[in-house]
């Protein structure tokens, strides 16, 4: 696969690192300096010139390109060049873009934009794994598919949970599955849920996280936010359907009046989310979560390490940097995740000519969580439960395969969904050979 990296900064580098196995690799920057690091670092050929105009592009040879990747920090330059690889002829162009009003919808990924394949966005990427991150204090399990548009988490019914006493198909419009023995059923074939069940919750991060609170009811309902920057922002409006008290830190007070407009249901605290007296005075330690999220990875470093400290129950931080999330976790912060990393794993997604995209194994069964990519350019629309399946597998949630939001899972596929399915450990060859066969017109049974 021959691929084309246009920004050699540590976006660039940190994706090419994440490829190099899979991908012949050229990379375009107009810096020397950042080209001869990646020379340094990396096994890629490099290319001079600005990605914006149509020589450089020719010269890197973008009609042959399988993917052209655009990871500068620059937005307008990554659409410009995206739009303009895209007329070149490369099968597949992926833009970075970070500013959120971009964006349609509120998913870090969004397909077909402006004849674009793809667009991803840093933090709203970094939301939705922080998200995962809140909602893997009650669940078992938790993972995520469709470039992260999707989680899914696995948790246990206890005798005090809300659900209980609603019918299993009616409890959640996320509850998909019902763990019972050894065994993944459909939830409309479970009457009614038991103490000692697991139910599986499939769909948006942000809808999962709140559906979890039907099942294993959260002690608090607190969540104070380090850093009023646009992950702070878009966490506060994630976090609003999953607590009830939601708290932002910011030192900037114009910044603070903005946030104040902003998010009128949240509490906006004007000062510094390393001053110990002032985190004490705002009494951070009854939070059941702090996520510290600023521009700076000394301060989220300091922010968690002052937070647990005071008694908080749960500390996550946004790293910046690649290879320091492992020393935040051996001193103490519960999760980290990485901007850098988030991009790297919905790029990897979006590789094409792959069936089955995504596999997590299930606690506790032989049984699997799979993502797989239904082939376009399908003669006929197909009924999801006629795909070229393992036996006993079970369809769990239907993407668009254009905004990446859920679909009916009834609802007939044409081509390019991606279908979340439970199914035996150890389906994927089987998967793969059945999608193939879909693909060349075989028989789909």
């Amino acid at each position: 696969m021959r691929v084309i990296v246009l920004g050699a900064g540590e976006v660039g580098r940190h994706v090419c690192r994440a490829l190099s196995d899979d991908a012949d690799i050229v990379v375009v920057d107009c810096e020397s300096q950042a080209l001869g690091i990646a020379e340094d670092e990396l096994d890629v050929m490099t290319l001079r010139g600005n990605a914006t105009h149509r020589s450089v592009l020719e010269q890197a040879e973008t009609p042959r390109a399988d993917l052209v990747l655009a990871l500068t920090g620059n937005d307008a330059v990554n659409v410009t060049a995206s739009i303009l690889a895209k007329t070149l002829g490369a099968r597949q162009v992926v833009a970075r873009v970070d500013d959120p009003g971009f964006y349609a919808g509120r998913q870090g990924l969004e397909r077909d934009i402006a004849g674009i394949d793809a667009c991803v966005c840093a933090s709203r990427l970094i939301c939705a794994e922080l998200l995962r991150r809140v909602t893997s204090i009650q669940a078992s399990f938790t993972d995520a598919f469709v470039g992260g548009s999707f989680q899914a988490a696995v948790l246990q019914v206890t005798e005090d949970s809300p659900i209980l006493v609603r019918p299993a198909s009616h409890g959640s419009a996320l509850l998909r599955g019902v763990i019972r023995g050894a065994t993944v059923r459909a939830n409309v074939e479970v009457a009614a849920l038991q103490s000692g069940d697991q139910v599986l919750l499939v769909g948006p991060p942000e809808g999962v996280a709140a559906d979890a609170g039907l099942i294993a009811p959260r002690r608090g309902s607190r969540a104070v936010l380090i850093g009023g920057g646009d992950v702070g922002l878009q966490m506060a409006r994630s976090l609003e359907g999953v607590v009830s008290d939601v708290r932002i830190i910011e030192p900037s007070r114009i910044r603070c009046e903005e946030l104040a407009r902003l998010l009128p249901r949240a509490t906006i605290l004007h000062g510094d989310g390393t001053n110990l007296p002032f985190l004490r005075e705002e009494r951070i330690g009854v939070a059941e979560f702090v996520l510290s999220v600023t521009g700076s990875d000394e301060v989220n470093l300091m922010a968690s390490l002052l937070s647990r400290e005071l008694g908080a129950k749960h500390t996550f931080a946004l790293v910046h940097r690649p290879g320091y999330a492992p020393v935040y976790e051996q001193l103490g912060i519960e999760g980290t995740t990485s901007g850098h990393e988030n991009l790297a794993n919905a790029i990897r997604w979006l590789l094409p000519d792959r069936w089955v995209v995504g596999e997590a194994a299930l606690p506790g069964i032989d049984g699997s969580l799979f993502e797989v990519r239904v082939p376009t350019g399908l003669s006929r629309a197909i009924d999801p439960r006629d795909l070229p399946l393992v036996s006993g597998a079970l369809v769990l949630a239907v993407a668009d395969p254009l905004t990446s939001e859920p679909r009916l899972v009834s609802a007939p596929l044409r081509g390019g969904e991606h279908v979340i399915l439970a199914a035996a450990s150890g389906s994927r060859r089987a998967l793969e050979r059945g999608l193939a066969r879909l693909r060349s017109g075989g028989s789909s049974a």
